[in-house]
């Protein structure tokens, strides 16, 4: 009996595609050992063996992978554990200080598809035509238009499978980022190189920002794409969804509250001007998070890679003295939002680079997500709890 087995083989053991066989492997249930000199992997028959048993004698599926019921969506990309971030068992921190956005996409994305000859996505995707939108309107609204308009161009948009789902992703991001600069992005110019030329502005910044943004588990708009995902639309349409999503003003749209917060503050006494808002029963936007008892390592993460630049000294003396007296009136430690917001005015960044950068740089991570959901192929439903009249 075989101790290894090809993707082909495993699949057919299993009774299922490639594509789900790979769902199986990023979830660490099917363990693979690439082969010296070659690009191709053999899967472990012995796990192949216990997973199949297990098929063969599970219950009802888990709806939280697509059916009914409020099981939880199992993933395989970002792990958030003692107030630490991993994207598929690395952390965040060890990224953010040299990784592009485009290698934590071949991260998240990880295709598994030696066998087929795929390579980078963003070098193989098919040749796409950017689709230019009108500049009127906010930045969330362009890029909505731009999806839509462009997702009728890209006739390779629906190809199935993991590797085919990440070249549709890379030229998602392309469009997004040519909406964002106005400039055609070419397929060697990495995404933070482009966004910092159109804004004149430091690229090194820019490029931390988006890998610590790529991923974070299953925020509101993340689920909002693994719905949509689950349907068998296209990646086009489901990142539309999470864009939609992200534009709300407790997700990502809470970078413009944060930097409303500042201009409330202003140059007087921070910790007055915060108690009169709590006074007032208004919160403080940029502060706590549920997923982190304590600090949040990406607001740390953001404001480390500006604190030393003599132009952001006046911004980070202002918002480390917002941070204190927010801690000491609540206790709570400033989150992503309070430290993009900080990054971006330290910099000189426009207004809506906050967003701009969140929908980018989230945008990788929803590939990664449509790609695990499509490997599940099923539609998520979830069932209400009904607390309305009882029939008579």
């Amino acid at each position: 009996m075989k101790n290894k087995l090809t993707a082909r083989e495993a699949a057919a053991e299993l009774g299922i595609g490639v594509a789900s066989l790979y769902a199986y492997v990023s979830r660490g249930m099917i363990r693979s050992e690439p082969q010296p000199g070659t690009r191709t992997k053999l899967y472990s028959a012995e796990d192949v063996r216990a997973l199949k048993g297990r098929v063969a004698g599970a219950a009802p599926e888990r709806p939280g992978a697509g059916g009914l019921g409020p099981a939880p969506i199992e993933t395989a990309l970002t792990l958030i554990r003692d107030d630490r971030l991993f994207y598929r068992g690395i952390d965040v921190e060890t990224l953010a200080r040299h990784a592009r956005l485009e290698a934590v996409a071949s991260l998240l994305w990880d295709t598994g598809a030696p066998e087929t000859g795929d390579a980078d996505p963003f070098a193989a995707a098919a040749p796409f035509q950017t689709v230019a939108v009108p500049e009127d309107g906010g930045i969330v609204g362009r890029l909505l238009v731009g999806l839509a308009r462009a997702a009728e161009t890209d006739l390779a948009g629906y190809a199935p499978g993991p590797a085919a789902i990440a070249r549709t992703g890379a030229r998602i991001l392309r469009q997004m980022t040519h909406v964002a600069t106005g400039a055609p992005l070419g397929t060697d110019q990495p995404i933070h190189a482009a966004l910092a030329k159109a804004w004149n502005a430091p690229a090194e910044p820019i490029r931390r920002a988006l890998v610590l943004m790529a991923d974070h588990e299953l925020a509101a708009s993340t689920l909002a794409v693994r719905v949509t995902a689950s349907t068998g639309a296209s990646p086009w349409r489901a990142v539309t969804s999470g864009l939609a999503c992200l534009d709300g003003p407790r997700h990502g749209g809470m970078s413009d509250r944060v930097a409303a917060l500042f201009e409330t503050v202003g140059d007087g006494d921070p910790e007055r001007a915060l108690a009169a808002r709590l006074k007032a029963g208004e919160t403080l936007p940029g502060f706590g998070h549920p997923l982190y008892r304590g600090e949040d390592p990406r607001s740390r993460l953001l404001v480390e890679a500006v604190r030393a630049r003599p132009e952001a000294a006046r911004v980070i003396a202002r918002a480390d003295a917002i941070a204190a007296a927010a801690e000491r009136l609540t206790g709570r430690h400033p989150n992503l939002d309070f430290g993009l917001v900080v990054a971006a005015r330290a910099i000189g960044l426009p207004a809506e680079a906050p967003i701009t950068l969140f929908a980018i740089a989230r945008t990788v991570g929803w590939i990664g997500h449509v790609i695990e959901q499509s490997a599940v192929g099923k539609l998520i439903r979830i069932r209400a709890t009904y607390i309305g009249r009882r029939p008579d």
